[in-house]
C-alpha cells in the first residue's frame, strides 16, 4: 500500500512539472525527496522521534514564508495557483518522513489528489486526461488495498469445511471491482456533465502575465506580424501556415494560400465571440486599407489595474441592457501580432505591459508581440440589441462627413454590382431589413471555397466573385455584403480576426487555430453603433454559457483526443464509431438525461430482480443439529425470549441466565443443543458429533420446550 501511495503522489508531482507549476529542478528534487521520505518512514515506524517532527515542522515553516514571499507579487487571484501548487508540492514532500501509520498513508493520498487537482486547475489541454488516468488507476488499487483487513486481524480458522451447493462463482472478485469502477464512473460523468461552470465575471482582477519568455518588442505605429512571408513579384502577400495577411496594415483579396490548424491561443469566457483584431474602411477594388491610421495610449488606472479606453461617439460601447458584458482571459500559444485580440468594445484590458494604444476603430496595439506564454484579459461590452428595435431605427444620413468613408467606393466599380444591389435590397422599409436580404443573398448564391484561384490583373474582385466565380472564402464573401451594402447607402467596414474557435468541454476553454483567422462585416446603425454580421459563418448568439450543460460537445471532444494521440490503424477503427455518435449529437444532448435515467432505472430493476430471486430460492434444509437449534429458538420464543437476527448460538446461550422468567435448568438443557449444532457446523471434522449426540440435542430442545411450557 505504501507503494502505490508513494507511486500517486509522484503522479501528481509529475503533473504539476508538466502543467510549468513548479521548475524543473524543484521537480526532480521532489520526485527524488518523496520516495526517500516514504521508505525512512517505513524503516521508522516502530520509532517515533520527536526531533523529525520538529525539523519538519520548521520545514513546513520555511515552505509557507516562501509563499507568502512570492504571493505578494502576484497580482490576480489566478495567478497565485502557481505559489499555492508549490505550498501543497513541499508540503506532501515533507509528510512523507513522516508516515508511520495507515491512517497517515489515507492522508498523503488525499494530499496526492490536491496535487492533480492543482495541476488540473492550471491545464489548458486534453492531454491531462492521461496523467489523471494513471492516478485514478492507482487511486482504484489504493481503495482495495485499504479495504482489506491488515493481517494481524485475520483470526486463524480452526478448520474449513465445505459443502457442494452448487457452481461456484468465478472472478467475484474482479466482478464486483469492475461494476463499482463503472458505478463511480457514471456517477463522476453525470456529475461532470450537469455541473454549471463558473462564470469569469465573478473574478475580481482577470489573469494576465508574459509567461517565461522576454517579450519581444514591436512598434505601435503599425500592425508587426512576423508569420507573414514576404511579398511576391506582383506585391501580394499570400497566406502562410502560421501568418494570416489580414493581420496588417491591409487586406488583400488577391491574397491566397492555407492556413495552419495549430492552435494559436486559447480563450477562457462565458460565450463564444469573434475575436477582433483590425478594421479596415477604404477598398480599391482588390485591397482594403485603413484611411485613419491615428491611434492615441491608453493609460493605466491604478485602482483597477486595468487599460480602460476612451472610444469616439461612434464607437463607445453600448449600456445595458443592449450590451453583454464578457470577460475573456486569452493563452497565448502561438506568437501572433502585435495586436490584441478581443471581442467588441473593450471596456478594460488587464495587460502585462505598458505602451498600449488604440486606433479609431477601437482596434488595440501593444508595444509587443503576442509571444508564446503570454496571458492577458480583456472585460468586453458586446452589444445586443433586439431586431424589433434595429428596425425602429432611422436609416443613417449618408451626407454625415463622420460616415463617408463607410460608405466609400472605388470610381471603378461596373454598374452591375450597383444595380444588383438595388435588386437584392429592393423595397426594404428599414437599414436592418436591407442587410439581411444582402446577407441572406450571398449565403444563398455564393459557396466557400479555399481553392479559388487569383483574380485576373486589373479586375475588381468583388465584381469577378459575384459575376464569375460566386466561390471564394470569407474575404471575398464579407467584402461582397460591404459593397454590396455601401451601394445602397448602408455604411459598413471589414473586420479581421480570429472566429470563436471550438469549446473543448473537458477544459472549458475555446481552443481557437490560426485557420479560424477571419473577416466578417461591420454595420453602422444610427444611435446604436456597430453591429457584426458574418455572411460566411454567422454570428456567434450573444447568450452566456455559464452554467450551461456540456452535453454533445464531449462526443465532439473524445473524437479530438482519439485523433491527437491514437495510432492511425487505431483511429480509423475507432474513427467510425465516434462519427456515428457525432452524427446523433443533437439528439444526445437534448435527451441524454432521460437516457441516464433509463439506464440507471434498467440498472435498478435488474438488480432488484437478481435479489427477488435469490430470495425466493428455497433455503438450504438443515441437518440434524440444526433442526435441534431452530427447536430451540422456537421454544425460547414461545417462552417470551427470542432471538435477534444478528445473535450468534453462543451469544444465544450467555443470554439466558439473565432472563428471571425462564426456569433454571433450560440453561443445561439449551447448552447441550448450543455446543453440539457449533461442533456440527463450525468444529473439527475429526471431532464431530456423533448420531447419538445429535439424538441427545434433539431430546434436550424437547425437555426445553417442555420447562418452559410449565
Amino acid at each position: 500500500m505504501r507503494v502505490v501511495v508513494a507511486l500517486a503522489v509522484e503522479v501528481g508531482i509529475i503533473a504539476l512539472a508538466v502543467q510549468g507549476a513548479v521548475t524543473g529542478a524543484v521537480a526532480l528534487t521532489a520526485l527524488v525527496l518523496a520516495p526517500a521520505g516514504y521508505a525512512f518512514s517505513y524503516v521508522r515506524r516502530a520509532r517515533p522521534s520527536i526531533v523529525l517532527k520538529v525539523l519538519l515542522a520548521l520545514g513546513l515553516v520555511v515552505a509557507t514564508m516562501t509563499f507568502l514571499q512570492t504571493v505578494r507579487s502576484v497580482t490576480t487571484v489566478d495567478a497565485a495557483r502557481i505559489p499555492l501548487s508549490g505550498l501543497f508540492l513541499w508540503v506532501q514532500v515533507l509528510h512523507a518522513f513522516d508516515v508511520p501509520r495507515r491512517r497517515d498513508l489515507a492522508f498523503s493520498m488525499t494530499s496526492s489528489t490536491t496535487l492533480i487537482a492543482a495541476a488540473g486547475a492550471l491545464a489548458l489541454t486534453t492531454s491531462f486526461v492521461w496523467v489523471l488516468g494513471a492516478w485514478a488507476a492507482l487511486a482504484a488499487a489504493w481503495l482495495w488495498l485499504s479495504s482489506a483487513p491488515r493481517p494481524e486481524q485475520r483470526a486463524a480458522p480452526l478448520a474449513i469445511r465445505t459443502t457442494a451447493t452448487g457452481p461456484r462463482p468465478r472472478l467475484a472478485s474482479v466482478r464486483s471491482a469492475a461494476v463499482a469502477g463503472i458505478a463511480a464512473l457514471c456517477l463522476g460523468s453525470a456529475l461532470f456533465l450537469v455541473m454549471p461552470r463558473l462564470p469569469a465575471s465573478l473574478l475580481r482582477t482577470p489573469p494576465f502575465g508574459l509567461g517565461h519568455r522576454t517579450p519581444t518588442p514591436s512598434s505601435t505605429d503599425s500592425v508587426s506580424n512576423p508569420g507573414l512571408p514576404s511579398a511576391g513579384g506582383d506585391g501580394v502577400v499570400d497566406f502562410a501556415a502560421l501568418g494570416y495577411p489580414g493581420f496588417s496594415s491591409a487586406m488583400d483579396l488577391r491574397a491566397r494560400g492555407a492556413l495552419s490548424d495549430q492552435i494559436v491561443f486559447r480563450v477562457r469566457a462565458d460565450q463564444p465571440d469573434l475575436w477582433r483584431a483590425e478594421v479596415f474602411d477604404t477598398y480599391d477594388g482588390s485591397v482594403w486599407t485603413a484611411s485613419d491610421t491615428r491611434a492615441s495610449g491608453l493609460s493605466l488606472d491604478a485602482d483597477t489595474q486595468s487599460y480602460e479606453p476612451r472610444y469616439p461617439p461612434m464607437e463607445a460601447p453600448l449600456p445595458p441592457p443592449f450590451s453583454n458584458e464578457i470577460v475573456q482571459t486569452f493563452y497565448v500559444s502561438q506568437a501572433q501580432p502585435n495586436v490584441l485580440f478581443a471581442a467588441a468594445r473593450a471596456e478594460k484590458i488587464y495587460f502585462p505591459s505598458s505602451g498600449l494604444q488604440m486606433d479609431r476603430y477601437g482596434s488595440i496595439r501593444s508595444s509587443f508581440l503576442l509571444d508564446e506564454g503570454m496571458v492577458y484579459s480583456v472585460v468586453s461590452q458586446v452589444p445586443v440589441v433586439p431586431t424589433p428595435l434595429l428596425r425602429l431605427l432611422p436609416r443613417p444620413n449618408t451626407d454625415a462627413p463622420s460616415l463617408a468613408r463607410y460608405l466609400q467606393l472605388p470610381s471603378e466599380l461596373p454598374q452591375r454590382d450597383r444595380n444588383l444591389a438595388a435588386r437584392i435590397v429592393g423595397d426594404a422599409d428599414s437599414e436592418e431589413e436591407a442587410v439581411v436580404r444582402v446577407q441572406a443573398w450571398i449565403q444563398q448564391h455564393t459557396g466557400y471555397d479555399l481553392s479559388v484561384p487569383r483574380e485576373p490583373p486589373g479586375v475588381d474582385a468583388v465584381d469577378h466573385f459575384l459575376f464569375d466565380t460566386r466561390r471564394g472564402f470569407c474575404e471575398h464573401i464579407a467584402s461582397a455584403m460591404a459593397v454590396l451594402l455601401r451601394a445602397e447607402g448602408v455604411p459598413t467596414r471589414i473586420v479581421t480576426g480570429y472566429g470563436p474557435g471550438e469549446r473543448n468541454p473537458l477544459t472549458g476553454y475555446f481552443e481557437v487555430r490560426q485557420a479560424d483567422a477571419h473577416a466578417w462585416v461591420e454595420v453602422y446603425y444610427p444611435r446604436v453603433g456597430w453591429l457584426p454580421y458574418d455572411p460566411t459563418f454567422g454570428v456567434p448568439p450573444a447568450e452566456p454559457v455559464s452554467g450551461s450543460l456540456i452535453g454533445a460537445d464531449v462526443v465532439a471532444a473524445v473524437e479530438r483526443l482519439i485523433r491527437e494521440h491514437v495510432p492511425v490503424p487505431l483511429k480509423d477503427a475507432v474513427g467510425r464509431g465516434v462519427h456515428a455518435f457525432v452524427a446523433a449529437a443533437p439528439l444526445v444532448g437534448r435527451w441524454w438525461p432521460v437516457a441516464v435515467l433509463a439506464v440507471v432505472g434498467a440498472a435498478l430493476a435488474i438488480a432488484s430482480l437478481r435479489r427477488r430471486r435469490r430470495r425466493s430460492r428455497a433455503p438450504r434444509p438443515p441437518d440434524a443439529a440444526g433442526r435441534a437449534f431452530e427447536a430451540l429458538v422456537d421454544a425460547l420464543a414461545a417462552a417470551g425470549h427470542p432471538r435477534p437476527p444478528s445473535q450468534t448460538p453462543s451469544e444465544l446461550l450467555a443470554s439466558l441466565p439473565d432472563d428471571p422468567g425462564l426456569p433454571s435448568e433450560v440453561l443445561g438443557e439449551a447448552g447441550i443443543v448450543v455446543r453440539t449444532f457449533e461442533l456440527v457446523r463450525f468444529g473439527d471434522p475429526a471431532r464431530r458429533p456423533d448420531d447419538d449426540a445429535v439424538e441427545r440435542a434433539h431430546e434436550a430442545a424437547t425437555r426445553v420446550r417442555e420447562l418452559t411450557r410449565r
